[in-house]
Parts: structure tokens; sequence; C-alpha cells
């Protein structure tokens, strides 16, 4: 036991102030403390066991005076229990004071403390300290008030916090000490925890369980300081501590210890680039808020300060100008075990609570709004008010507006006669849209002839709800239940007072459904969806029964006036989906019928949240014709790192599931429309209970269609059962199979090409993997179809054997293959002597593409010797990028001066050279030149090749088709072409490019459309690089 003197002040009192988890942390704390091995000396199960009284005792007992003096203060003060620091100090100051008036002397220790305690207070510092504890100890309480504050349960909510939490490295205790960022940003639609986690972070912060420690810690909220005027940084930060106004100079000289939260930085409301403009790095001069925080992310002011920022989507483009290497969380807000444990929660009930899940998951966009906790609760507060009254819930889960619309109405009673109440929350919510403001000042209310008592039942109901800081403000429960209200403005009828929306600054039905407007403010798409989700006969009876109100007996004729409704409003695969998703919400057959009759050909792009409207609206399509799909694979973002394979498995065949009653009813379209002749999906993960349901629906002796394209389907597997849906099937005509794993699909497909009543006309395989066993078996297929006539092989591995198979069955008798492809089938001039010998004996085959081969020189003349046999019967030949140079132009050449089947030829991409171009021009300019088709595209053409080509075009009697484009031709070499098509002549097309179009060329085009009407010319204005020029298309 150590001897000591008594300690001066009342110790044990102090600790009897502390409750039993602030004793806990005390003891905990204690072991912290700078000579903490005094208390190691104690036995840790005594202490552990102590009460305040008994800890008091030991303490005193067993370690120095001075060290338990100056521990307990630096605990209470690392506790944030100022109180009880400020009293220790007191006590210990009269103590020391008593000593020296009775001169007596004080042991070292004490005098150290003494001293320390009072220079602290001779230099301001004690000052400080109070103040930044006293700043500390206010925010703790706000914002542990704020965080305790959230409506129902609070535990999945915590959960998520926590989750995020955890991935910001300053206050994620896994994290190694080091450099990381200085700028953290939280991003993500409305409603799913941005600001829930700023404020637990900053209570984190008064609790010091930040792994880093900051000194200060400032939450600035965008909501509150767009309404602030021109301020200096200082102000802006300090303006509500006016304790610490002395101390700005101290605290802002240690940046490197202070953490700025900016909280809704999309709320700001700056002008896009506007933060980037007139950066400040003066924290005493006047500037905009936007600007002052454009500094401060731009590091122009306090360069080392620590930010977290959090904002929606909009914003996130400004931010990325302005932020220094920042870390983007997305959040995600509730996932799925989130959202289950809040229903198992809420409902008590473990059956109710699974059912009602299972209803709003089987709404994929209902669900996925379901990630917001609010947006949870409304769901959760509906469907079990719905059970409790025996009523069936399925039917309010069917769409977002029939769920909010139930919601509104279980709110309050039949008959309540609340039009007028209902009328002003629907402006507001509007008015706040249209500006991009989810919050409403009382300002906001005074300008629409708004009263507080007016919203008072909505406050009541949690529908609307008060600041708990600014308690002027209000802010609707999530935002799309303000979009819903906006809606909602919409469809009410309107009194003479309110028809010009104008008035307040709100845009009208037109307005809000257009393009432009959306592209400007996306949070009026949602809006515009549950406009026509109140378009629905029987939610319009509901709301009139329970609100006296009056809806809008014009609005349907109004949605179908609107630019999205009409046909050229959707020319873009995003307008076509949200038409989509706003048709699917109204549920009304008559108004979608009369939408989708104008559509012939659909092309989408399908994910879990797409399928349910395109199903819906698809089978109100009486006039499609071509469709075109891509099946998009769900990303799911994982709960955990290491969730095992099984539970992903799992997750897929739920997902699965979810979908296969939507899939089920898009896929009866194939046989319940006889207009629907085209199908392509392509880029598609399909799994194996969707695969199943499209094979039979395309197996049906009801399916019409005549053209069936799978393009990349995963997994590989789907296509052998996609194939044999097809086998014997009467109408289909054409089929392209793609993929660079389709090993299990070649089987399959020659049992379809050898089924006696195969129909197909075309066949695509690309990019297909297949053994040379595969390849005999797939010639013989051919060898034995009788109805084929096109195949196209492009992108395939053939190798010499595969090739000399394919010939083989070229050679046949019986094969009736009119147009080939072997384009990129990594073929070479030694392949092309076989392939002579079958053109010299095949008597169908008119049309054979080999681009993108490296035959060369060589290979040409060897193709040239077959083409010049008069038993061949070959009209087209596509040589594209075959490096073919001036010789096998000669070749070419020489074919052509004679009499030859050949009417078209494709030497696009080839470096033919001036000496190329010229024996081609001398072959043109003979009589028994034949060709009416030359594509020269790339060439490398230069002006002064030209006159060749107008000598070659004055006395050609059937070309039809030049292909000039991509060629540096200059406008001297465009001047004496156009010069020459003055004269009439038989050329129809003319491509080239032109880099200066003068005056001269323009009046020369003139001159030819006057006297070449039939003739056009493509100048190569749109990105000819993005499509394939020339006769790609001549196998279709």
């Amino acid at each position: 036991m150590v001897s000591s003197t008594e300690v001066n002040f009342n110790l044990q009192a102090l600790l009897e102030q502390l409750s039993q988890d602030e004793l806990s942390k005390f003891k905990s704390l204690l072991r912290t403390v700078s000579l903490g091995n005094e208390v190691q000396k104690i036995p840790q199960k005594e202490v552990d066991e102590a009460d305040g009284k008994q800890l008091a005792e030991i303490l005193i007992s067993h370690c120095h005076s001075y060290w338990t003096e100056l521990a307990t203060i630096q605990v209470f003060e690392k506790m944030h229990r100022v109180d009880l620091s400020e009293r220790a100090k007191d006590e210990l100051r009269e103590a020391a004071l008593k000593s020296f008036n009775k001169n007596k002397p004080l042991s070292l220790g004490k005098l150290l403390i003494y001293i320390f305690y009072s220079s602290c207070e001779i230099w301001g510092l004690g000052a400080l300290r109070r103040d930044s504890d006293r700043y500390r100890l206010i925010l703790k309480t706000k914002f542990r008030e704020m965080w305790q504050s959230w409506p129902g349960d609070r535990k999945e909510v915590h959960v998520m916090a926590e989750r995020y939490r955890m991935l910001i490295p300053f206050s994620n205790p896994r994290v190694l000490p080091g450099p990381f960022s200085h700028t953290v940003v939280l991003h993500s639609p409305a409603g799913l925890g941005k600001t829930t986690l700023a404020n637990k972070l900053m209570l984190d912060w008064t609790e010091d369980n930040l792994i880093q420690k900051f000194k200060y810690a400032f939450y600035l909220s965008c909501r509150e300081l767009s309404r602030l005027g021109p301020c200096s940084f200082a102000e802006m930060v300090f303006r509500d501590w006016p304790e610490l106004q002395d101390d700005i100079p101290h605290i802002l000289a240690q940046a490197q210890k202070i953490l700025f939260v900016i909280d809704g930085f999309d709320e700001l409301g700056a002008p896009p680039g506007a933060l980037i403009q007139d950066i400040c790095g003066d924290w005493e001069q006047q500037k905009p808020v936007p600007v002052l925080l454009g500094s401060l992310l731009k590091r122009k002011m306090l360069p080392k300060a620590t930010l977290l920022v959090t904002t929606r989507p909009r914003a996130l483009r400004d931010l990325r100008f302005l932020a220094e290497q920042p870390i983007y969380i997305r959040v995600e807000g509730f996932l799925e075990s989130d959202r289950r444990a809040y229903f198992l929660r809420h409902f008590g009930d473990e059956d109710q609570a699974m059912r009602a899940f299972e209803l709003m998951r089987s709404n994929a966009a209902l669900f996925q709004l379901g990630s917001a906790p609010a947006v949870c609760g409304i769901v959760c507060t509906t469907l079990k008010l719905q059970m409790e009254k025996g009523e069936d819930p399925a039917p309010t889960c069917l769409t977002s507006t029939g769920l909010f619309l139930r919601f509104l109405c279980s709110q309050f009673p039949q008959g309540a006669q609340l039009w007028g109440a209902l009328r002003a929350l629907s402006l507001l919510a509007a008015q706040g849209l249209w500006a991009q403001m989810s919050v409403l000042h009382g300002e906001d209310l005074e300008s629409a002839g708004v009263q507080e008592s007016d919203l008072r039942l909505f406050l009541d109901r949690d529908i609307l709800r008060q600041d708990r800081v600014s308690k002027g403000c209000y802010s609707f429960i999530h935002l799309s239940f303000q979009q819903f209200l906006t809606a909602l403005f919409y469809a009410l009828e309107k009194e003479e007072e309110d028809r010009d929306g104008h008035a307040w600054d709100i845009g009208d039905v037109q307005k809000l459904l257009s393009r432009e407007e959306r592209l400007k403010n996306p949070d009026l798409i949602q809006a515009g969806r549950f406009l026509f989700g109140l378009a629905n006969e029987k939610r319009v009876t509901e709301l009139e029964a329970t609100f006296g109100c009056r809806m809008s007996p014009e609005i349907k004729q109004e949605l179908l006036r609107c630019d999205i409704s009409r046909k050229n409003g959707h020319s873009t695969m995003a307008d076509l989906k949200e038409l989509l998703c706003c048709l699917y919400e109204s549920q009304e057959d008559e108004l979608v019928k009369e939408v989708m009759a104008q559509f012939k050909e659909i092309s989408l792009h399908l994910n879990a949240v797409d399928i349910a409207p395109s199903s819906f609206c698809f089978k109100h399509c009486p006039n499609l014709q071509k469709m075109s799909l891509q099946v998009i694979k769900k990303e799911t973002l994982p709960e955990n790192v290491a969730a095992s394979e099984s539970n992903a498995e799992a997750e897929r065949s739920q997902d699965d599931q979810d979908m296969l009653p939507f899939w089920t009813d898009l896929c009866s379209i194939f046989g319940s429309n006889k207009d629907l002749m085209s199908l392509e999906i392509n880029n598609s993960f399909l799994s194996a209970s969707l695969v199943k349901i499209l094979c039979e629906q395309i197996a049906s002796d009801n399916c019409h269609l005549q053209r069936v394209v799978f393009k990349n389907i995963f997994p590989a597997d789907a296509y052998r059962n996609l194939c044999l849906a097809l086998r014997g099937h009467k109408t289909v005509t054409h089929l392209t199979l793609q993929g660079t794993d389709q090993k299990d699909m070649l089987p399959a497909l020659c049992e379809v090409l050898r089924h006696p009543e195969c129909n197909l006309r075309y066949l695509g395989l690309v990019s297909c993997s297949a053994t040379t066993q595969q390849w005999a078996d797939l010639s013989l297929a051919l060898e034995a179809n009788r109805s084929l006539m096109c195949v196209n092989l492009s992108d395939n591995e053939l190798l010499d054997e595969g090739a000399k198979l394919l010939y083989t069955t070229l050679r046949h008798p019986k094969c009736f293959l009119q147009r080939l492809s072997l384009e990129n089938c990594h073929l070479t001039e030694a392949n092309c002597k076989d392939l002579a010998a079958v053109l010299v004996v095949s008597r169908e085959l008119t049309h054979l593409c080999l681009a993108k081969n490296s035959l060369k020189d060589t290979g040409v003349k060897f193709l040239c010797e077959g083409l010049s046999y008069p038993e061949c019967k070959l009209q087209s030949l596509v040589l594209w990028n075959c490096d073919i140079t001036s010789d096998g132009c000669c070749s070419l050449a020489k074919l052509l001066q004679e009499k030859s089947s050949l009417s078209c030829l494709d030497l696009g991409l080839n470096h033919i050279g001036v000496t190329g171009v010229k024996v081609l021009c001398e072959a043109l300019s003979k009589p028994l030149c034949n060709l009416r088709c030359l594509w020269l595209w790339g060439c490398s053409i230069p002006p002064f090749s030209c006159e060749d080509l107008c000598s070659a075009l004055s006395c050609n009697q059937s070309l039809i088709t030049l292909d000039l484009g991509q060629n540096p031709l200059g406008s001297s070499g465009v001047k004496m072409l156009f010069k020459t098509l003055t004269r009439p002549g038989t050329l129809q097309t003319l491509r080239l490019k032109i880099d200066d179009f003068n005056d001269e060329l323009h009046k020369l085009l003139e001159e030819i459309e006057e006297n070449n009407p039939q003739l056009i010319i493509d100048t190569e204005k749109h990105d000819p690089w993005k499509k394939r020029p020339s006769s790609h298309d001549f196998m279709i």
C-alpha cells in the first residue's frame, strides 16, 4: 500500500455522481492516463467490482494523491463531464490557497497541478477549454436528441448507420493509422440516411468515439446556409457560437484538428459552376456562402481541415470539380436484410410481416423505394392497417401510387371534408419540387397563402414534419411523398383562382412531363408517374370519398396530349422506359391501349424494375412487329464481404422468382400477337427459369415469329435450349446465334437444320468456339438442309480443317447456298486456292464476304482465277480490309475487263495506292466491264487520282454506286468529281469526304442536283467511323 496524503477534493462525492455506465467508462479510461502504472498495481477484479464509494477508497489508499487528483480531472474531461472536472479543479484551487495562506508547504506533485491550472486561467487557456467543452456539451445534447428522435423503432437505422460509418476512414477503428483522403463524400438519393449518418458522426465526435481525434467539429447545414446572405467564413462557421468569437484565430490556426460536416450540399441552390468561381482564402473576407464552401472544398480555405460532405447525385458533378482527391461512398439505405428486420419488428407477427414484405418485394420499383427507412414505415403502416381490417393488401402493392394513396387516405376518416387542407399541402409540395427544395419555410407558406393551421392535421400524422432545430421549417416524410402530393396538385380540380400555376412558378402538365424539364429537374420524373397513377378511376373515387375533393375530369386527355404519350415523344430508350413506367402506374387498360397502339418496333433494356411495366404495356401493344430486348442481370451490393456463394446463389434465385410472373406475361405476347415477326435478345443474362418460359412460348404453335436473333446470352448453355425450341418451327426463316461459347449449342443446331420441317432461309453463327468435329457435323447438316440460302459464319476461327470441310459442302451438287460470309475467319492466301475451286463448281453461290482476312495479293490472284471461269455465278465479292495492294488490284482489273459475273466489289480499307486506283479506273472504262457497285472507302486515294476516276465515270455505263468515303480527296479532287457529275450519267449513289465545303462546291452541287436528280451524294457529315461503310449488309 502506498502512503499518501489526503486528496484535496471530495472524490467519493464526485464518483457517486456517475451512472453505472459512466463509472465503468471512468475505470477504463483511468488506465490510459499518463502514469497509469499507479492503477496497474491494484487488482483488476477489485476495481471492476467497486462502486463509486469503494473506488474512491481504493484510489486514495493505493495511489499518490497528486496522481489521483490529476488523473480524475483528466478522465472527467475525456468523458465530457465538464461539470465534475470544474468542480474538482475549484476544490483543488481552494485547498491550495488555504495551504498558502497557512504557510504550509505543498508537495511537488500538488504544486505542479496547481501551477498548471492557474497558468491556464492566467493565459486564457482555461476559458478556451471551458468554452470548447461547453460547445461540445451543447452539440452532444443537440445531436443525441436528433439521433434519438427517429420515429418508431431505431434499431435498423442504427445498424445501417454503423455499417456506413465503418467505411469512413476517420471513424473506423480497424483502419490502420496513416495518410488518407481528407475529403469524404456520402452520396445517394433522398432519404437513404446521409443526414442520419452525418448526425451520428457529430455525436461520435462529442463522445470522443472517432478514431481520429479532432479538437473541433463544425456541422454546416446547407439547408440553413442557403438562406444566409454574404458573410465571412468565420461568421458562417461561428454564427451560433458567440462564446467562441474571441478564439476564432486560435481555432482556425489548428485546421488539421478540425472536422467540417457539410450536410446537404445539393441544397445550396447555387447555379452550376458558380462554386468554382471567385475562390477565396481569407476567412475574414465577405463572400456569398457558395463561394465560401467552394473555397473550403477546393482547399483554398483551411487546406488541412478534414471534410465530410453529404449530397444527392444531382450535385456530384460540381463536387467533382471542387473536391481534392475525395473518397466517394454511395449510401444505399436499408439493405434487404434491414427491410426484412424492420417489417418483423413493426408487425410483431412473423406471418403477417413476411406476407407484407413479399408483397412489397413483388413490386421492384416499390421495393427499391423501400431502401429509404421512411418509405418502409409507410408500407408497414398501410399494410398492417389493411390486414387488421381483414382487407387484401395485394392490390395496394401493385403500384407505388396505390400504396401512397391508401396510406394518405388511411390517415383520415372518410368524408373528412379536408379539401382545402389537401389543396394547400399539395400546392406547397409542387412549389418545393419545382424549386428543387425539400424544406418549406415560413415565407413559403405565406407566399402560397397557407396558414400553419392548414397543415396541423398533416403535422399530427407525421406526413409533414417540423424541423427540431429550425422551428419555422417543415419537410415531408420523404421526397417520394412530396412527389406524390405534387401529382395530386395537378390531378385535383382547380378553382378559378389557382388555374394559373405560373403564379407560383409551377409548370403545367405538359411541362411537368416534358423531356427538357425532367433533365433539368429529375425529381419531376416520379411526380409524372404518380400523375398517371392518379388517372385511375378507382383511385379517383377513393380520394373523393375521403377528402370530399373533386378530381379533374380532363386529366386523362391532358396526359394523352403530352409529349411523352405521342409518337415523337419517345425517341430514346430512356423516354420509352419512362412512358412504360407511367402507363403501368395508371393500371388503366384503355389509356395504355390508346398510347401503345402507335408502336410497331420496340427496343428496350430490361432489369428487375422495368419488367413489370414492360410486360403490362406490351400486352396492350396490338401493332407490335419487332422487339429487341436486353435483360440486365441485377447488380447487388454485398451485405458483408464474407457472404458465401450459397447466399449469393439464394439471392439470385429469389430475384428470379420475383421476375417470373412478369417474364411469363411478357413472353405470352409471342403467342397472342400474330403481327409480331421479329425478336432479338442481346447481351442478356437469362436464368434457367427464364429460358424455359421463353422456349415454351417460342415453340408454341401460336408463335408467328419469322426472325429470331440471340446475341451474347449468358450463361452459354441457354443457347442449346433456345435452339431446340426452334426445331421444326414452321414460321422462323431467319436465325442468328452469336456468342463466345456455344459448344453445347452446335449439336442442337444441327438437329434444327436436319429437321424435315426446317424452314430457315438465313443462319448466322457468329463468334462460335467449336471443335473440328463440330465443324464437320455442322457441314453435314448444312449439306442435308434444303431451305438455307444464306449463311453467316463471321468471327469464327475455322482453321484449315474447318475451312476444307465447309468447302466440301459448298461443292456438293445439292447445296443451295447463295450467300456466304466468312468475315474474320482467320483465312489466309492458302485457303483462297480451295475457295477458287468452289467458285468454279458452285451453281448457286452469288455473294461472298471475305472481309478482315489476310488474303493479300496472292489470295486475290487465286480468287480471280476461279472468278474468270464462265461457270462461276458470283456477283458480289467483299474484300474489305484484306491487306490488298496495287498488285491485287491488277488481278481484279484484269478480271473486270473481261466478261465476268462480278457486279459488286468492295475493296474498302485496303491501301491500294495510286497505281491500284489507276488500273481499276482503266477497267471501268472498258465496254465489257459489268461492275455496278464499287466500294473504295478508306483506301488512301489522293486528290490527283480523281482525274482517273473522272475519266472512268465519263465513259462507264454500268456503275450506279461509288464509295470514296474517308479518302483525302481535297477540295481540288472533289471539284473535279463534281464537274464530271454535272453531266448526266448512270451513277445513283456517291459517298465522299469533304473537308472544306466552299461556295464553289456548293454551286456545283446545285448544278448536279438539277442535271442529275437521281444522284444521291453522301458527304459523311455524321460520324462515318461509327458505322461499317459499304457493303456490310449485303448478307441480310
